[in-house]
Parts: C-alpha cells; sequence; structure tokens
C-alpha cells in the first residue's frame, strides 16, 4: 500500500481522538431538544378583529417571528426553534422552566397605547341578593334602578342651579340643605364600596368630555357638615332629596347599590377591537381587576417608544421606564397629550387634585393589551423623553416582561395558541433513555453479524463507525447544535447507510479474490470500484436529506439534518479510514489467512502451483482445480 494512504490513517485517528478528548473535558455538548429534555411546544394562530385572519402577508409572519426571537431571547433560553408554518407560527422552546410566562410572552401582542380616562371606579363582582336587600333598605319602586334615581336627582339639582346666584357648589358656604351638590362627583377609586366617600370638590358646571358634555354617574354618598357658628361647634344636615321617589341619595348604601347595578350591565371594549376604535370612547378594566375606566380617544401608541427597563423607583418599588423618540413622531407627541390632561381639556377632563398647588389635573391611562396598566395625574405639562416611568404595582417578573414587551415592539398581528405541547424533563429523559439503549442494542446485534461473517473487516468496520459517529459529535458539539429525538432517529438510520459502505466494499473484495485475484493485491485494488458504488449510494441519500431538510420544518428537518451530516461523514471515513486499514491488513501477514476475512479458502490453479508464495501459506487441505473458473478446495 502507498505510504501516503498510511499516513493519511493515522491522522484522522489522532484528530479525531485529539478533538473528542478536547470536547469531553471542555464539556462541550450539542444541545437536547424539547421533546429530550423537556419544554414547551405552541403553534400561534394570527387573528384580525377576534376572527381566524385568511389572508396574511408573509411580511408580517417574518416580522412577528422576529420579535418574538427577541422576547425569547431577553428570557435566556438555548436553542429555541422559531418557524412559519403556512400562517401560523411554531414555537418550541426546550428546557424553559416557567412555561406560563413564556407564553404569555410570546403571545403577547404588546399593543401600547395613552388614552385620556373620563371616569373610572371599582369593579363589584355581581351579587343579586345583595342588590335586593338594598333595595329594600331604601325604598326603591320596583321597575326603577338606581341609575334611573341618580339621573332624576342629577337633572333636578341642575334644574335648581340657577336659581341660586349665591351657589357655587359648596353646601357648606350656606349651610342651605338644599344647597346644590355637584353632579360630577366619582367615588373614589380607592375606597371601600362600602364605606363613605368624600366628593370631589365641585365647579360649578360638568366636565366637558369626547363628543360633548360629560357627566360622571351622579353617586353623592356623604352627609355635607355645616359650622353654625364657632361657638355653638359644628352640625351635620343632610341635603333634602330631590327625586320623586324620595330615595336618599346620599346614604352610602345607595352608593353601594349603584356600583353593584353597575357590574351587572358593565360591558368592556373587546381588546381585539381596540384597533378599530382609536377615536372612540372604550371602557377597560385595570391588570389586577379592581378598577374600570371609561377612557377617551386614543392619543398616541407604542410606536412612539424607542425602548423600554424594568427598575426599581426611589419607594423600593418596581417600574417600566419606557424611552421616546425625539421629534414629532415621538416625546412631542406625549408632551401634546400631557399638555391637554394638565389643562384640563374636554378631551381629558380633571379627575384629580394637583398635590402640590389643588389645581384639578386630567389622567392618562397606559393601556398595554386591552388593561390598563396606571393611569397617573398629570401634573406637568412638558417631559424629557426619559423622564416617563409607568408604575402599576409590578413584580419584578411582571415589569421586566412588559419592559421586555414594549423595548421589541407589538406585533403586526394578534396571535393566539391554537395547539400547545407540554414535555416534562422526566418524559423527555426516558426518551432519550429509550433511544439510547434501542441503538445499543442494535449496534449489537449488527457487530456480532459483522464479525461473524466478515472477521477482521468487521472489526475494521466498527472501527470506521466508531471515527464518524466521533466526529459527528464533535461536529454538532462546537456548532451547538440542538439533538432531538427525530435527530437521534437520523443519527441511528444513518449506521446502516455507513454499514452499507463497508457491506459493498467487503463483497467487491470478496468477488475478486474468488475470480482469482490475491488477497495482497485485491485489499487496495478492489476500492476504486466499491467507492464508486458508495458514493452514488450516499449521494442518493444525501439527496433525500436535502429535500425533507428544505421543504419541511420542525422535527422532521432535525432527522434530516443529521442523517446527511452522518453520510457525508460515512464518505470521510470510508475513504480516509477503511480504505488504508484494510489494504493494510490485507499485505500484513495477516493477508495470508483468508478466512480471518470472511473469505472462503478456495484457490485457483495459478495459486497452488506456488502454494508457499507471499502471503499464501501451504495449506494441505486444499484440492486443485483444473479450470480457472471453477474453484476448489477445502475449509480450514
Amino acid at each position: 500500500m502507498k505510504r501516503s494512504s498510511l499516513i493519511q490513517m493515522v491522522i484522522m485517528v489522532v484528530f479525531t481522538m485529539a478533538a473528542l478528548i478536547a470536547v469531553i473535558v471542555t464539556d462541550t455538548k450539542p444541545v437536547l431538544g424539547l421533546d429530550l429534555q423537556g419544554g414547551i411546544s405552541v403553534v400561534l394562530e394570527p387573528f384580525v378583529d377576534g376572527k381566524p385572519a385568511e389572508n396574511v402577508k408573509d411580511e408580517q409572519v417574518e416580522q412577528a417571528i422576529a420579535i418574538i426571537r427577541n422576547r425569547i431571547d431577553a428570557l435566556g433560553v438555548s436553542e429555541p426553534e422559531i418557524s412559519s408554518q403556512g400562517n401560523s407560527i411554531l414555537v418550541q422552546l426546550p428546557g424553559i422552566d416557567d412555561q406560563e410566562r413564556a407564553l404569555e410572552l410570546v403571545g403577547r401582542t404588546a399593543k401600547l397605547e395613552f388614552r385620556p380616562v373620563l371616569s373610572s371606579s371599582p369593579m363589584v363582582a355581581p351579587d343579586p341578593k345583595r342588590e335586593a336587600t338594598l333595595r329594600k333598605e331604601l325604598n326603591i319602586p320596583e321597575g326603577t334602578t338606581a341609575e334611573d334615581i341618580a339621573k332624576e336627582e342629577d337633572a333636578a339639582q341642575a334644574a335648581l342651579a340657577p336659581t341660586d346666584p349665591t351657589a357655587t357648589g359648596d353646601p357648606s358656604a350656606t349651610g342651605d340643605p338644599s344647597a346644590t351638590v355637584d353632579p360630577s362627583v366619582l367615588v373614589d377609586p380607592e375606597a371601600n364600596t362600602n364605606a363613605p366617600v368624600t366628593p370631589a370638590p365641585t365647579t360649578g358646571a360638568p366636565a366637558q368630555g369626547f363628543g360633548g358634555t360629560h357627566r360622571s354617574p351622579f353617586v353623592p354618598v356623604q352627609e355635607t357638615p355645616t359650622t353654625t357658628s364657632p361657638a355653638a361647634g359644628p352640625t351635620t344636615t343632610t341635603p333634602k332629596p330631590l327625586n320623586k321617589a324620595g330615595v336618599n341619595v346620599y346614604d352610602p348604601r345607595f352608593a353601594e347599590l349603584y356600583q353593584l347595578e353597575k357590574a351587572d350591565t358593565t360591558q368592556f371594549t373587546d381588546p381585539d377591537a381596540l384597533g378599530g376604535k382609536a377615536k372612540e370612547k372604550v371602557t377597560l378594566p385595570d391588570k389586577d381587576g379592581e378598577q374600570q375606566y371609561e377612557l377617551g380617544p386614543q392619543l398616541l401608541t407604542g410606536s412612539a417608544l424607542s425602548g423600554a427597563s424594568a427598575g426599581l423607583d426611589q419607594q423600593g418599588q418596581w417600574q417600566v421606564g419606557p424611552s421616546f423618540k425625539g421629534g414629532k413622531n415621538g416625546i412631542d407627541l406625549f408632551n401634546k397629550a400631557a399638555t391637554l390632561c394638565y389643562n384640563g381639556d374636554p378631551l381629558c377632563p380633571p379627575n384629580s387634585q394637583d398635590s402640590s398647588t389643588g389645581a384639578a389635573r386630567g389622567q392618562l391611562a397606559i393601556v398595554l393589551d386591552g388593561k390598563v396598566l396606571t393611569a397617573p395625574s398629570i401634573n406637568e405639562a412638558e417631559f424629557n423623553k426619559d423622564q416617563i416611568s409607568i408604575s402599576g404595582s409590578f413584580a419584578e417578573q411582571e415589569a421586566k416582561d412588559v419592559a421586555t414587551a414594549l423595548r421589541y415592539g407589538a406585533l403586526p398581528l394578534e396571535l393566539r395558541p391554537s395547539t400547545t405541547q407540554t414535555v416534562t424533563a422526566t418524559l423527555g429523559q426516558g426518551a432519550l433513555r429509550a433511544v439510547i439503549i434501542a441503538g445499543l442494542v442494535g449496534l449489537g446485534i449488527v457487530a456480532l453479524y459483522f464479525i461473524a461473517y466478515y472477521r477482521l473487516l468487521g472489526i475494521v468496520a466498527f472501527i470506521s463507525l466508531a471515527l464518524s459517529g466521533s466526529l459527528l459529535w464533535i461536529i454538532i458539539s462546537l456548532l451547538g447544535a440542538t439533538l432531538t429525538l427525530a435527530g437521534l432517529v437520523g443519527i441511528v438510520v444513518s449506521i446502516g447507510v455507513s454499514l452499507d459502505s463497508n457491506v459493498v466494499f467487503y463483497e467487491h473484495l470478496k468477488e475478486d479474490v474468488l475470480s482469482g485475484k490475491s488477497l495482497r493485491s485485491s485489499g487496495e485494488k478492489s476500492f476504486p470500484a466499491a467507492f464508486s458504488t458508495i458514493v452514488k449510494a450516499d449521494v442518493s441519500s444525501l439527496i433525500g436529506a436535502a429535500v425533507l431538510y428544505f421543504l419541511t420544518a420542525g422535527s422532521v428537518r432535525g432527522f434530516a439534518f443529521y442523517l446527511g451530516l452522518s453520510v457525508l461523514l460515512d464518505l470521510v471515513a470510508s475513504y480516509f479510514f477503511m480504505r488504508p486499514a484494510v489494504a493494510f491488513l490485507t499485505r500484513s501477514k495477516l493477508g495470508g489467512k483468508r478466512s480471518l476475512f470472511g473469505i472462503p479458502v478456495l484457490y485457483t490453479p495459478a495459486e497452488l502451483a506456488d502454494q508457499r508464495g507471499p502471503g499464501l501459506p501451504y495449506v494441505p487441505e486444499v484440492e486443485p482445480s483444473a479450470d480457472l473458473a471453477t474453484t476448489v478446495g477445502g475449509k480450514r
């Protein structure tokens, strides 16, 4: 054999062993896929206006995939698999611990809006029994609601307002029990629904809201104190109800009944329909489900943001700090909205007081995916682009997730999970164990067959298989590739392809020997023809693997990738190890013993003429043959 072939074989063995040892010592290994280490797989379907979307642009799907990938990277998930399947998006997250959090972050639309607050009130769960009790205690006529009585009282007091020029909306100014009480009094959002709530200071006129006069529900619930003289001390009087039924609307129970009735009829705006209601009023809950808000038109969206981060405020509470873009498409839009609320514009009516000046200010609600995160009072007319913060009783993880969603922008589509598959770590380990056991059992059976049939050549076959397998492990470890159950199946299938290459070569070798050629010369000369067949067979496998890889998705691609890579490495091992190894053995002293190679001990007349020739020891059991085409002899 050529010396260069032997050198190639030695280099390949030494290089493979050194690289394998380096990979093991540095603990470099491939990432186990979802089905082997556990995790979650979800298929996201696009929706438009609450209905499954049919015509979705490819650009929208690709943009959604890019945003989802950025969000997942922020979670620290290693090797996530995100791919499109038509209009749907397949997301596979191996090794994820907090699966609920991951699902929420992946599917969150992250549509951010800023809307003015028109009114707000606590959310109360419907309680028909309590309603019936309160109606009976307050003597409310059958068929009349608390809202009807509130409106009647509102109208009656509004009618009295022009007849009293001294009325300022503060009953304590005159001590008159019939003094006007502001009809735009709001229930304190933080108050207990069963406790009295102090009315806000009156303005003498109803607040103007979007689309005309805006009146919050008339819910006066506190008796009004009136001071008669410093010496006499304060006395408390209650304004006389003006509604026809004579219901005491100043009784705290009336406020409770009003809220319970509203709980029965409140219909929140569908978050999916917010995109079509940018110029309309909407009713939305807060993120904790404790408050409900009536909001005005959209003043700006999350497109004005350039980023967001989570951090602690001065009180040690978690908050989200959005960063606005500069110019008219960023901070200028926010300042325009802030100015409206600061000045109490009709679009953003005053609902709160400035703690430092006492001036009435409007509130600007920050809405994310149909829920109010917070609704702060605007006490300044202008802000810097990095000065704004969003507080809303956030937990640390929640604040970071909101910041992540805002940082990478809103999804161009609303995505909802259609199918979700959860694989536990235990199940994944069981699958891995099963595949390894099946592979080892199969290898053991094939090894016994090869060694029994091909003897030394069978050992060469499995050393070649071990080398190609080591190279495969080295490559996928260094690449950090994801090893899935389907990938393992591809590797197991490739074992058959690799062993088939050995069979092709060995059978060519046997045919050449049995046709009259010596084993010494056939060991190297039989390889070119055999290798040509091996290449053709492997190329057909590579074509199949390539088609599967480029035309499919998910686990099938993993199968195709590992099958194709294993086939390529089989060609390398066949040429650089199997070829020189077989040639070396056949030219050694062992080459004179055909039975060690699984070749029947049959001699041609030419060989019998020189039984003691090089590589052909004397075999007394052999009987001569008169015909070159017919082989006779005996087995040793």
